[in-house]
C-alpha cells in the first residue's frame, strides 16, 4: 500500500513539472512570437508609410470661421533646407543628446532603462505618460502615429522604433529626427528653427553653444518654451541644458558659464506659423491654446497639417475691432512715452462663442492678451453683477428696480462710501441707482444681503475672488486683484439669455479624417439668475444706457443695454483715470471694453474715461451688425415687469461760499439737483429776519451764481415749477457753506485759483473734460477727491466716487459670516489697488 502510495505522488509530481516545463516552452515561445509579430508589425507599417519619411508635409491644417468659409491655412513649406548631419555642428548634435536620448547609440530603438523608470512613474502618477521615450520612438511617433496617448500607440511606437533600427543607421536615425522634430512657432527641422530664432544656419562659425541648447530645449513642449513666447521659462529651461552638457563633459566650465550668460533672441528674423489677415492673431492664438487644452491636439499636430478646425470666428466682428483700433481718435491722449492701451472681446450672446477679440493696441504674436490675461479693476461696470443681480436674485419681491435703497452719506462700520459732489438723499430706487452709477446704494444694497451673497453669485458667472475681497469695497469694483474682459463679458451673458451663463470658447470642433478624429465642443452652460431676474436686471441696464452714464453706447436703431464703468488715478491726479470700462450687449452679442496706461505714472495718465470705450463698443458693433435686421431682447415667458413708479423728485440743494478771482467779491455758488425732466426753477434768497427775495425765475439751468456785496448769512431755496407752471415741493432752506472758500483762503501758494479752477464753468457743475470738478471738502480722511466720468457731461450726483477707507474698523460684518475684511491699505506703484474712484 505504502509503495503504491508513493507512486501515486511520484507520477503527480512529474505531471506538474511537465505542466511547468510546458507553460515555460509556451510563454518562452509567445515572447519570441510576440517578439517577431511586433518586429514584423513595425516592418508592415513602415513599409506601408514609406513616403511620411521622404515627405513629411501634409495636407495643411485648415482653420474656418463660423460661417464655415476659410479664416487661415497653416501652409508652410517645412523643411525648406534639410541639413545633412555631417553638415550640423557637433555641439548641436550633443546637445539634444544629452537631453533627450543620451544613450542613443547604445539601445536598439528601445531603452528599457528609460521605459522601466517611464512606467513607475506611470503607475505612481496613474496616468499613461510619454516618458521613456527615445528619439528613435519620437520620430516613430511624430512620422507615423496619430495623437492618442493610449497603451496600443506606445506599442506601435515601439514597434515602429525597433523596426527603424533596423533598416536604418543611426546617423540616418538622427538625421531624420534633426529635421523633422518641432521646434515652435510653426517651425520644423534645426535648420528652419535657426534661421527663424538666430537668423543663421547651424552651419555658420557663429552658431554657439547657447543658442544649440536653446533649440534642444524647445521639442518638450514647443509653446511653453518659445523664447518669444515665454522667454523666462525659456531661459531656465535652456540653461538646464547647458547644466546637462557639463555634467556629461560635453563643454568646459567656461563654456558653460558663457553659454549661461548669453542672452536670449528677442525677436524672429523670419514671419512664421499661419498667413493671418492684420489683427487676427490674438484670436488665433487664443484658439491654438484652447486646441490643446480643450481637444487634446497640439500646437505641433496642427502645423503637421491634416486638422479641419471649425471656430466661433466672426470676420465682421473681427474687421470692425480692427478699422476702429487702427484709429488713433478713438483713443485717450498719448502719453510721453507710450500709448493708453486697450483690449475687447466679442462673445456670442446666446452660445458663448468668441466672435472676435483684440488682444491690445500692438499686440505681438503669443505675447501678453489683454482680453484674457489682463486683470485689471473693473469699477461700476462691476455693480450689476456683484450688488443688483445677487439681490434680485435672492427675492425679486423685495429687491427690485423700484425698491428704494439708502442713499445717505453714512459709514459702515467705518467703510465711507461717497457720491459724487458729495450729494446725497435719503433714498434712491435701485432702477436711479443703475442709470446715475450712485455709489451708496449698491454699497448699502451689498450690507443688507450680505458679502457672501455676492460672492456665490460671482462664482457662478466665472470670477472667483479672493479671500481678500469679502468686503464692502466689491460694490464698487474694489478687487484685490481684478478681473480681464472675458470674465466681465461672460459674466454679462445671463441678462440677455434668461439667465444663463455661458462659457466663452472659440472652438465648436476639430477633425482629422486620416486619423479618424472628430471631437466637438460641448457647449457648458449653466443657471445663474432666475429668468425673471436676469429680465428685471437688464431693464435697468437698458435704462442706464438710454438715459444714464452709458449714453454713449448707443446704436442708431438697435436696442443696447450695459454698464460704464472708471477707477480713479493712483499717480496724484484726481481728475485723471486709471481704468475705463463698458460691457454691454445687444441681443446678437456681449461685449466687454477696457482702457488705461500699462503701467500708470505721472507721464503716462488718462484724463478721458468710460465714454470713450462705450463708444468703441458702439461703433464695432455698429459695423458688425450692417445687414443684421434689429430685433428687440425677449422678455423670458412668465416674468413680470416691474412698472418704474412715479415718485416726486426731491430737490438737494447746496450753496458753497467762493470768490470771484477777478473782482475778490464774495459769490455764493448755488447748484441742485433731484429735479424732473421738464421743471423749471425759481430760486429765493432768504435774509436772517426771514424776508424772502426772489433772485432767479423760470431757469431751466440747475445752477446759479448768486454775486454779494458783503456778507450776509442768506439761506437760499429752490422751487420747482412743471411744464404747466404748477409749483412743486420745494426743497429745504439750505444756508451758506464757507468750508470752500476757507479751503480757498488757506491754500498754499503754489495752488492758486486759476490753476484749481480751469475749465469749470460758473456753476462749478462740469470742467472742461466734461468731468464734475472735485469736491474740496471730502470728509473722511480727506485724501482723496471726488472725480466724473471724464468725456461725459453729468449733471451733480450722477456720477461716483469709489471707496475711501476711513478708520476702520476690524469688527465689520456683512450680516452672513462673521467677519468682514476691510480694504487693505494703498499699495505701491504698480501694485493691484482698490480703485480711488469708481465711475460711471
Amino acid at each position: 500500500m505504502a509503495a503504491k502510495a508513493k507512486k501515486k505522488v511520484r507520477k503527480k509530481k512529474n505531471n506538474l513539472l511537465m505542466i511547468a516545463v510546458s507553460f515555460a516552452i509556451f510563454l518562452f515561445l509567445s515572447v519570441i512570437g510576440g517578439y517577431f509579430a511586433l518586429l514584423y508589425a513595425g516592418d508592415r507599417m513602415i513599409e506601408q508609410n514609406i513616403q511620411k519619411l521622404q515627405d513629411l508635409k501634409a495636407e495643411p491644417t485648415v482653420i474656418y470661421d463660423k460661417n464655415r468659409k476659410e479664416m487661415t491655412s497653416l501652409i508652410r513649406q517645412k523643411n525648406r533646407i534639410y541639413k545633412p548631419i555631417n553638415e550640423m555642428p557637433k555641439v548641436l548634435i550633443d546637445a539634444f543628446l544629452a537631453v533627450e536620448d543620451k544613450r542613443f547609440y547604445e539601445h536598439k530603438g528601445v531603452d528599457m532603462i528609460r521605459i522601466g523608470g517611464a512606467i513607475v512613474n506611470d503607475i505612481k502618477k496613474g496616468s499613461l505618460a510619454e516618458g521613456g521615450s527615445t528619439i528613435t520612438q519620437q520620430l516613430a511617433r511624430n512620422v507615423f502615429l496619430t495623437l492618442d496617448q493610449t497603451f496600443w500607440r506606445k506599442t506601435k511606437e515601439m514597434s515602429i522604433a525597433i523596426g527603424l533600427e533596423r533598416k536604418y543607421s543611426k546617423d540616418q536615425i538622427l538625421e531624420m529626427y534633426l529635421n523633422r522634430v518641432y521646434l515652435g512657432e510653426g517651425e520644423f527641422g534645426i535648420e528652419d528653427a535657426s534661421q527663424y530664432y538666430f537668423g543663421k544656419s547651424v552651419s555658420d562659425e557663429k552658431f554657439t553653444v547657447a543658442e544649440a541648447a536653446m533649440l534642444a530645449a524647445i521639442p518638450k513642449a514647443p509653446t511653453t518654451y518659445s523664447p518669444f513666447n515665454n522667454p523666462e521659462k525659456a531661459k531656465l529651461r535652456r540653461d538646464t541644458v547647458i547644466r546637462l552638457m557639463h555634467e556629461q563633459g560635453i563643454i568646459t566650465d567656461e563654456q558653460k558659464d558663457a553659454a549661461q550668460a548669453e542672452a536670449l533672441p528677442t525677436e524672429p528674423h523670419e514671419v512664421a506659423g499661419a498667413s493671418l489677415k492684420k489683427g487676427y492673431r490674438a484670436f488665433f492664438d487664443n484658439m491654438v491654446e484652447e486646441s490643446e487644452a480643450t481637444f487634446g491636439v497640439t500646437e505641433e499636430e496642427l502645423y503637421r497639417g491634416g486638422w479641419n478646425i471649425y471656430t466661433t470666428f466672426d470676420p465682421k466682428v473681427q474687421d470692425a475691432m480692427v478699422e476702429e483700433y487702427a484709429n488713433v481718435k478713438n483713443f485717450p491722449k498719448d502719453g510721453a512715452k507710450r500709448g493708453v492701451e486697450s483690449s475687447m472681446i466679442v462673445i456670442d450672446a446666446k452660445t458663448g462663442g468668441i466672435a472676435g477679440m483684440v488682444g491690445g493696441r500692438n499686440y505681438a504674436p503669443k505675447g501678453f492678451n489683454y482680453a484674457t490675461d489682463m486683470k485689471r479693476q473693473p469699477g461700476s461696470s462691476f455693480k450689476p453683477i456683484a450688488v443688483f443681480a445677487p439681490a434680485v436674485n435672492k427675492d425679486i419681491n423685495k429687491w427690485n428696480s423700484n425698491s428704494q435703497l439708502s442713499n445717505k452719506r453714512q459709514s459702515f462700520n467705518g467703510y465711507e462710501p461717497r457720491n459724487l459732489n458729495n450729494r446725497y438723499t435719503e433714498t434712491m430706487s435701485m432702477n436711479r441707482a443703475m442709470i446715475d452709477s450712485a455709489n451708496i446704494p449698491p454699497v448699502w444694497l451689498l450690507n443688507e444681503i450680505g458679502v457672501s451673497e455676492s460672492l456665490e453669485y460671482l462664482k457662478k458667472v466665472g470670477i472667483e475672488l479672493t479671500p481678500n475681497d469679502r468686503n464692502l469695497a466689491i460694490a464698487l469694483g474694489g478687487l484685490s486683484v481684478g478681473t480681464s474682459p472675458l470674465e466681465m463679458a461672460q459674466a454679462y451673458t445671463p441678462f440677455v439669455n434668461g439667465g444663463v451663463v455661458s462659457e466663452p470658447h472659440s472652438i465648436t470642433k476639430v477633425e482629422n479624417k486620416d486619423e479618424g478624429v472628430v471631437r466637438e465642443y460641448k457647449p457648458k452652460q449653466t443657471e445663474a439668475l432666475k429668468p425673471e431676474a436676469a429680465w428685471e436686471i437688464h431693464t435697468m441696464l437698458e435704462k442706464a444706457v438710454q438715459e444714464g452714464t452709458g449714453k454713449a453706447a448707443r446704436i442708431s436703431g438697435r436696442h443696447v443695454a450695459g454698464k460704464t464703468g472708471t477707477t480713479q488715478s493712483i499717480a496724484g491726479d484726481s481728475k485723471a483715470n486709471k481704468d475705463a470700462w463698458f460691457v454691454g450687449y445687444t441681443p446678437e452679442y456681449v461685449g466687454a471694453v477696457w482702457m488705461g496706461f500699462d503701467p500708470e505714472d505721472k507721464q503716462h495718465l488718462m484724463h478721458q474715461g468710460s465714454s470713450m470705450t462705450a463708444q468703441m463698443f458702439s461703433k464695432v458693433l455698429a459695423t458688425s451688425l450692417k445687414g443684421v435686421p434689429s430685433t428687440d431682447f425677449v422678455r423670458p415667458a412668465g416674468t413680470v415687469e416691474h412698472k418704474e413708479v412715479e415718485v416726486e423728485p426731491e430737490l438737494q440743494l447746496a450753496a458753497d461760499m467762493s470768490m470771484d478771482p477777478s473782482t475778490n467779491k464774495l459769490m455764493v455758488v448755488l447748484s441742485w439737483i433731484g429735479g424732473a425732466d421738464g421743471d423749471t426753477y425759481d430760486l429765493y434768497r432768504i435774509s436772517e429776519n426771514g424776508e424772502r427775495q426772489l433772485i432767479s425765475a423760470g431757469m431751466k439751468e440747475t445752477s446759479f451764481v448768486d454775486v454779494l456785496d458783503s456778507p450776509r448769512q442768506y439761506r437760499y431755496q429752490v422751487v420747482p415749477r412743471n411744464a404747466q407752471g404748477e409749483e412743486g415741493t420745494p426743497s429745504k432752506e439750505v444756508p451758506i457753506d464757507s468750508k470752500k472758500l476757507e479751503n480757498l483762503i488757506n491754500q498754499d501758494p503754489g495752488h492758486n485759483e486759476e490753476g484749481n479752477n480751469q475749465g469749470q464753468n460758473p456753476g462749478g457743475t462740469e470742467n472742461g473734460n466734461g468731468e464734475i470738478p472735485p469736491d474740496q471738502g471730502t470728509g473722511g480722511t480727506g485724501e482723496h477727491t471726488n472725480n466724473g466720468d471724464g468725456g461725459q457731461s453729468q449733471n451733480p450726483g450722477t456720477g461716483e466716487v469709489p471707496p475711501d477707507i476711513v478708520n476702520p474698523d476690524p469688527s465689520q460684518t456683512d450680516g452672513s459670516s462673521n467677519e468682514i475684511r476691510l480694504p487693505p491699505p494703498p499699495q505701491e506703484e504698480g501694485q493691484n489697488q482698490f480703485p480711488d474712484a469708481s465711475n460711471g
